[in-house]
């Protein structure tokens, strides 16, 4: 039997080992990949462009941060890398593109400062009709986002992994929980059956995941900058499932 997605992660060890099996060479600046996900054939990739870096500032009070500046993109492109679609995003200081979700109908993606305890920006996108809304604006920096498929609810990671949010989809505060520890910083989201109360996300950089197979997980992945066409590449890769 071909086990589901949620089901083909849970049997990847550290044993099992990724193998390269594709590489594929996008033609289209993606400038730095923050979030991948598929949606009828095609994926969707957001995108940050960088024109002022954010710096630390260590003063007197402690450290503060420079917001930046830059653009936010959000792009749609075939399985062979060719781009299909683009959308900008952001405004002024807040550019700094965040995951993004296919809910089974529109395709969900932050934009934020690059900086801990910011604002944000949330977008909803229609694929069909290539229309882009605003939903909703927040108080923090909200990175990884992805949404249940059983209340409707997004669960979104702050800056560095901090917090894990519940908000409904106009904003609202449902739910929020402190991650412990400094040891790993989660950035995208890539939904896999949400059931708690707090949300199940995988978080792995821009990447998306696929069974391949009744023995195999195939893993999506943007690991790369781009400043030029073909610079960056889809990477294609997969790992035997134990058991």
């Amino acid at each position: 039997m071909t086990p589901t997605v949620d089901e083909a992660i849970a049997r990847v060890d550290r044993a099992a080992g990724w193998v390269l099996v594709d590489t594929v060479p996008l033609d289209f600046v993606c400038h730095h990949p923050r979030g991948i996900d598929r949606a009828d054939g095609t994926f969707f990739v957001s995108g940050s462009e960088i024109l002022e870096p954010a710096a630390a500032v260590r003063g007197a009070d402690g450290t503060s941060y420079a917001a930046g500046r830059g653009r936010a993109h959000l792009f749609e492109m075939s399985p062979r890398g060719r781009l299909l679609r683009h959308w900008d995003l952001g405004e002024d200081t807040v550019h700094h593109a965040g995951g993004l979700t296919h809910d089974g109908q529109f395709v969900w993606v932050t934009v934020a400062e690059e900086r801990p305890d910011s604002r944000s920006i949330v977008y909803r996108l229609d694929p069909a009709s290539g229309e882009v809304e605003e939903m909703f604006r927040y108080p923090d920096h909200l990175a990884g986002i992805a949404r249940d498929p059983e209340t409707g609810l997004l669960h979104t990671v702050t800056w560095g992994g901090r917090r894990i949010l519940v908000l409904s989809t106009d904003g609202e505060p449902v739910g929020r929980t402190a991650v412990p520890g400094r040891r790993v910083g989660l950035h995208d989201c890539v939904a896999v059956a949400v059931r708690s109360p707090t949300g199940r996300a995988v978080t792995v950089g821009a990447t998306d995941f696929e069974v391949a197979g009744a023995d195999r997980l195939r893993l999506y992945a943007l690991p790369d900058d781009s400043s030029a066409p073909g610079a960056a590449s889809l990477l294609v890769l997969e790992a035997a499932l134990r058991g």
